[in-house]
């Protein structure tokens, strides 16, 4: 964030007031009027001096869990099996 001056004005001061080819135009956050070139694209459209900028937030993005599927286990023959696992994982 630029340093502000004595005056305590910031952006409303234009540094710049005359350049060849560039324009004023207005934060729509802020209202500063700025050189065209001294602002930047927000995600939402809006175009923003670089201190009022924010990304967009990672929760506009939800991150869909996976199904977890369970795949059953048809048993043929003799049903007095016991399967058991033990904390190492190995199947006795």
């Amino acid at each position: 964030m630029p340093k502000r001056k004595a005056g305590g004005r910031g952006y409303r001061h234009n540094p710049k007031p005359m350049e060849p080819g560039a324009s004023n135009t207005i934060c729509d956050v802020t209202g500063f009027r700025v050189k065209t070139s001294d602002v930047v694209l927000r995600w939402e459209g809006y175009y923003v001096i670089p201190a009022a900028w924010t990304p967009r937030q990672p929760q506009d993005f939800p991150v869909v869990p996976v199904k977890q599927q369970v795949h059953k286990i048809a048993r043929k023959g003799n049903a007095d099996i016991d399967i058991t696992v033990t904390p190492n994982s190995e199947i006795i």
